[in-house]
């Protein structure tokens, strides 16, 4: 149980939080400048970090990191990493030498950032990396691990000059309203972090059409590309088929890196990664759980679902607005015994109703039933006999490690 000074500093912390998203909402156009502005207020924490690896992509990038600093702690080497959106705590975010920032360190700090800031108008993600950059610089390490946000050309985490490889794990249709609506824009955007002489590592199953314009910009600054190669199928800590993918890109990352580690098979088969298709417990009750929320996420899931029981599965469904629930829920349907719509009530706000996702499902001949509470689901599950998985948002993953965490 937390005692009374931590939970004053985690509420302190929230705060502050709050303090940040107000900053948003004072007219902020897309660029880096305001960010870049801030930093050089704070000593350019940017240009002082431990040797930086740097991952772009769709899908796959904190579990690609996920193996990569796994690979590197299991060799004696200490490790910061930046990645998000956080599940259950906001200190997730941020790890110093492999373990979540403290309360203190992150009030103090972030607290220190806001009064030199004076109300700047910036993003919450730019705060958050600006926090996160002076952290890592302040705080010695071997290496640093930064997982982009959204895109990568115009994301906070690009401000690094010279990271020691670069890489992008996957290109799909996501966040189009801001990146572009195909696969050849989103590309461009990804391929921004690209930097001039520094190595890239792509996956050997990339699109054809990305691969091209990914190469194109990376030979226009002379950075030369390889190809993650492939590994033995092994058993790995992370379950699903994609996974296979993004433990090749970490190993070649390192080995393009020239970082030598040993027993690498024996660290991905240790790696973890919260809520990407994690078994939890519920009620004596196995849930998966897997924050899928793009096309090629619920295809990649629903292949995965399929090797682990080839049953019909129960889905628990939340799924964010401005994604393209349609494309989810057709995959899905191809193994949904019933479909259960979780309410919008979910903290994270902006989700597609119930009433909406019933809609859109009418025509997929799958069970529709609307669920409007934790406590419902609860009941659920437990009369359920049914493999089960819950997907859509990692706002929804968030809540059931919250509540596993509350009833087991």
């Amino acid at each position: 149980m937390l005692c009374l000074t931590e939970r004053l500093r985690m509420a302190y912390l929230h705060d502050l939080l709050n303090q940040v998203e107000l900053l948003r909402y004072q007219g902020i156009s897309k660029g880096l400048t305001r960010c870049f502005e801030l930093l050089e207020k704070l000593g350019n924490p940017h240009l002082h970090m431990p040797p930086v690896f740097h991952v772009a992509g769709t899908n796959g990038k904190g579990s690609t990191l996920a193996f990569l600093k796994q690979m590197l702690e299991d060799n004696g080497y200490s490790v910061h990493r930046y990645t998000s959106p956080h599940l259950v705590h906001f200190n997730e975010r941020i790890e110093l030498n492999g373990l979540p920032a403290k309360n203190k360190i992150l009030v103090t700090t972030l607290t220190e950032i806001l009064d030199i800031n004076a109300n700047a108008p910036l993003t919450t993600f730019e705060i958050i990396t600006c926090l996160a950059f002076t952290l890592f610089a302040r705080h010695p390490a071997d290496f640093t691990l930064l997982e982009v946000g959204m895109g990568g050309r115009l994301d906070a985490t690009n401000l690094i000059l010279r990271p020691l490889v670069t890489a992008i794990t996957s290109i799909s249709l996501d966040h189009q309203q801001d990146l572009g609506t195909t696969v050849e824009a989103i590309a461009a955007e990804k391929a921004g972090i690209i930097k001039h002489g520094v190595p890239l590592v792509l996956p050997s199953n990339l699109q054809k059409s990305a691969h091209t314009v990914i190469k194109s910009i990376a030979d226009t600054k002379n950075a030369p590309i390889t190809i993650a190669k492939s590994l033995p199928e092994h058993e790995l800590g992370l379950k699903g088929t994609h996974q296979q993918s993004n433990a090749e890109i970490a190993v070649q990352m390192l080995k393009t890196a020239d970082i030598k580690c040993i027993n690498t098979e024996n660290s991905l088969k240790k790696t973890t990664w919260p809520g990407r298709l994690q078994k939890i417990t519920l009620k004596n009750k196995h849930v998966w759980i897997d924050g899928a929320h793009n096309e090629a996420a619920a295809k990649a899931l629903t292949q995965s679902l399929q090797r682990i029981d080839p049953s019909l599965w129960i889905f628990f469904v939340h799924i964010k607005q401005r994604k393209d629930a349609k494309a989810l829920l057709t995959h899905f349907a191809a193994i949904a015994k019933m479909f259960y719509f979780i309410d919008a009530s979910i903290p994270g706000g902006n989700a597609v109703s119930p009433k909406e996702l019933k809609h859109i499902s009418n025509d997929l001949g799958v069970n529709v039933v609307a669920i409007s509470s934790m406590q419902e689901f609860l009941n659920i599950i437990e009369k359920t006999q049914c493999p089960m998985i819950a997907t859509g948002s990692l706002f929804l993953i968030g809540e059931l490690l919250k509540l596993q965490s509350k009833i087991n």
